[in-house]
């Protein structure tokens, strides 16, 4: 288990040195916590809700809102 999640830290902070923002990721784990279902069904539900045009255009507009207040402390 620990060369397990040694693997998953060591993926994580080489994708954050290329930009990529891993601090908050999604397991399937997460959605099968409520709700019985196997892993590819887990998977499916985690894909379709992180791929809808509201979470990511609400992402963006958060994004773009702390910008502002980031910038304008500046």
């Amino acid at each position: 288990m620990k060369a397990k999640r040694e693997r998953i830290a060591d993926a994580k902070k080489i994708l954050k040195m290329y930009g990529y923002y891993t601090d908050n990721l999604w397991h399937i784990d997460d959605v099968k916590q409520n709700h019985k279902v196997d892993d590819d069904t887990a998977y499916e539900i985690l894909d379709s809700t992180l791929n809808l045009d509201w979470t990511i255009e609400t992402i963006f507009d958060i994004i773009d809102e702390k910008a502002k207040d980031i910038v304008s402390e500046d």
